[in-house]
């Protein structure tokens, strides 16, 4: 399976998800499904829909207008009697973590209800099918300053010991490591701190998306966008040995896929997100224990960032391409951490004296 093959499955997969949503929610829900698809990707469909159906099962339970009726027949008519106040105690309802699982909620939380709300208020409006928007009407919670969470030196290099010779794993985890695995995992763990891919780019990548003599992968990024993301000759050392050692899994000839799972029954097949993440946090605990139980494949995107940006002297674009940003905003961020890391290393010469 190709890199947009792949891709394509998890979009249909997302879909599948969308339409099983579907059934248990209001009608008109379907046409505001097909509305905004192809305009955002299928994963937000689902995250939108999920969101609302929990807001639907919510009005059905707490909301005495819609406690006699059948969620799949509230039409718009029955929505548009909602006013603001109604709003905020679905708002109470998901921040005191009624919801889920019972604890509070970041305010960040509250908001992305909010957000699918409102793309659903926004398109009903949009075609006439309601006059006023009354999420609009909801004041915003302000959100926690995000902290950029990174490795420093210390801890990268603690964090590689951990990788490349078992530093500080457990028992139990030093049982599953073998040649490939070790290769595979630093292959991994490499190119997410040197190239800034997020996790899902990664586990796409298949052989035929690798060009060794430019040192790229050919990558289906974020909103379908075709880009080539550089790789650094010690990540290219890092993935050649590691496709030296591939072919000991015994893939499947047509499995393209570049990281394979190294033990069990699905051996040979390709890796998941899931599945990143957790080799991702082992190796932190083990390694870099100041960050490890916050460090995430992004947190090494996170990593990447702050690196470039110091080696780029504080160019911004350049970080932002790299990135995949569509906002300089969005890269902004690492420019408050670079500048905390200079208030940090303000003595650090006089020290040394």
């Amino acid at each position: 399976m190709g890199e947009f093959e792949y891709k394509e499955a998890k979009q249909q997969e997302y879909r599948r998800k969308s339409e099983q949503i579907l059934k248990s929610l209001p009608g008109f829900c379907r046409t505001y499904e097909r509305g905004i698809e192809g305009t955002v990707s299928a994963i937000t469909i689902y995250a939108y829909l999920q969101r609302i159906h929990v807001f639907f099962v919510y009005l059905h339970d707490n909301n005495s207008y819609f406690a006699n009726k059948d969620i799949t027949q509230i039409t718009y008519d029955d929505i548009s009697q909602l006013e603001a106040e109604d709003i905020e105690e679905f708002n109470h309802y998901i921040r005191t973590g009624k919801a889920s699982n019972g604890h509070d909620n970041k305010e960040a939380s509250v908001n992305h209800y909010l957000c699918a709300l409102n793309s659903l208020w926004d398109y009903a409006i949009t075609h006439g099918r309601l006059r006023h928007n009354v999420i609009k009407d909801i004041r915003r919670g302000k959100k926690k300053k995000r902290e950029v969470v990174t490795l420093n030196q210390n801890d990268e290099n603690g964090f590689f010991q951990s990788v490349n010779y078992g530093t500080n794993l457990t028992r139990h985890q030093e049982a599953y490591r073998n040649d490939v695995t070790v290769a595979r995992d630093n292959a991994i763990c490499l190119t997410l701190v040197r190239t800034g891919l997020r996790v899902s780019e990664l586990v796409g990548i298949n052989l035929d998306d690798i060009n060794f003599d430019d040192c790229y992968f050919h990558v289906n990024r974020k909103e379908d966008k075709i880009d080539n993301v550089y790789f650094s000759d010690q990540v290219r050392e890092a993935l050649e040995h590691y496709l030296s050692l591939r072919p000991l899994l015994n893939p499947d000839p047509s499995e393209r896929a570049l990281f394979l799972v190294t033990i069990g029954k699905y051996m040979g097949t390709r890796l998941s997100v899931r599945s990143v993440q957790k080799l991702v946090k082992k190796y932190a605990v083990a390694g870099a224990p100041q960050v490890g139980s916050r460090m995430t494949p992004h947190k090494m995107r996170s990593t990447y960032a702050t690196n470039l940006l110091r080696a780029s002297s504080g160019d911004l674009t350049l970080v932002q391409e790299a990135l995949n940003h569509e906002s300089p905003s969005t890269t902004s961020i690492y420019l408050k951490k670079r500048d905390q890391d200079l208030k940090d290393a303000r003595n650090m010469i006089d020290e040394r004296q």
